[in-house]
């Protein structure tokens, strides 16, 4: 098959794409946020003491004051997340130090960004490990290169540190970025005019990952969204499109000429996601953010609530109260989708 057989006649195929929440779905705090800004600022010489309560209090109202002076992190408008938080940290701590007149650790906002950037300050829940198990059989269920795919993503209200943060729980992660479309286009191009400029695997290989737990992570940092916004959602459905083709690409045999390599790569490019063959399933514990959001955009969506006590909601709310009983949901899902017993 040629490049522009592959490009203009695809072989289209169904998914099944499944999305989880981060903060509060697949990991909590291990100790109130309060707790563990004061004992930061304790390792970092603080001396003063401060008040739980009103530490609180006056985080939240510097998060809602500098996501409106600079929104998505300052990601357009100061250099780094880093520099965003450290303002964020200042301000809640500002006029809470006893007596006003103890300044602050230099070091403090670097600290805690650091602190919140590791599994110190998260914990995983419980039910995540049987979900991620479940997810994993159900995936190598639908492993044909030929046939449905399955994939499993993270859209998270987040800055980048959410990627440390599963990394250092032992979360296996998979990208926030497509290789660029253009480059590969551009690397065949040559080729023709020159076939020693080939490469013998495409940048798409292994973006796909069976070994991974989730395949992709779409951050409101990066997509330049948070949710409920249909943007992000829009960002997350992006980061899927070129799994079928690295699927596909690593089930072929290793090319041993400039001709196989192209003719590889081209048959892989030709496995296409079929947009309106895939279902798309969003899991997470904020009602108006996680399940209004992505029923919003035509998702299916399960709304969790482990403790079982949250607001009445309408009737037709998908509830589960635990990752183990929507992976259960998950799985009849697929089979009915796919047509299979």
């Amino acid at each position: 098959m040629g490049l522009f057989s592959a490009l203009f006649h695809p072989k289209k195929l169904p998914m099944l794409v499944v999305t989880l929440d981060a903060l509060g779905t697949l990991y909590n705090f291990r100790q109130p946020v309060a707790v563990q800004y004061v004992q930061v600022a304790e390792s970092c010489g603080l001396k003063a003491r401060v008040d739980l309560k009103k530490l609180d209090r006056s985080f939240k109202s510097s998060l809602k004051h500098y996501n409106a002076a600079h929104p998505n992190y300052g990601k357009k408008t100061l250099g780094s997340p880093e520099i965003w938080w450290t303002k964020v940290v200042n301000r809640a701590f500002g006029d809470l130090v006893e007596g006003g007149e103890v300044a602050l650790p230099k070091d403090l906002g670097p600290a805690l960004y650091k602190h919140f950037s590791s599994g110190a300050a998260y914990e995983p829940f419980p039910d995540v490990k049987p979900f991620l198990q479940s997810m994993a059989s159900l995936k190598k269920q639908f492993a044909h290169p030929e046939g449905p795919l399955v994939a499993t993503g993270i859209v998270t209200n987040s800055d980048p540190r959410v990627r440390v943060v599963l990394q250092d729980m032992g979360f296996r992660t998979g990208p926030s970025s497509i290789p660029d479309f253009e480059s590969v286009m551009k690397t065949h191009m040559d080729s023709l005019r020159d076939p020693s400029k080939l490469a013998f695997d495409s940048p798409f290989k292994d973006y796909y990952n069976l070994q991974n737990d989730f395949d992709f992570l779409c951050t409101s940092y990066d997509a330049d969204a948070e949710k409920p916004d249909e943007k992000i959602w829009l960002e997350a459905l992006r980061l899927v499109f070129p799994m079928p083709i690295s699927r596909s690409e690593q089930n072929c045999e290793p090319a041993s000429s400039i001709t196989d390599a192209f003719r590889k790569v081209s048959s892989a490019i030709s496995h296409q996601v079929d947009i309106s063959r895939t279902l798309r399933i969003h899991i997470g514990d904020e009602y108006a953010k996680d399940y209004v959001g992505a029923i919003g955009v035509g998702w299916e969506a399960l709304h969790l609530d482990r403790e079982g006590g949250g607001p009445a909601l309408r009737s037709d709310v998908k509830v589960v109260q635990s990752l183990e009983e929507a992976a259960m949901v998950v799985n009849l899902m697929a089979h009915e989708y796919f047509g299979q017993d």
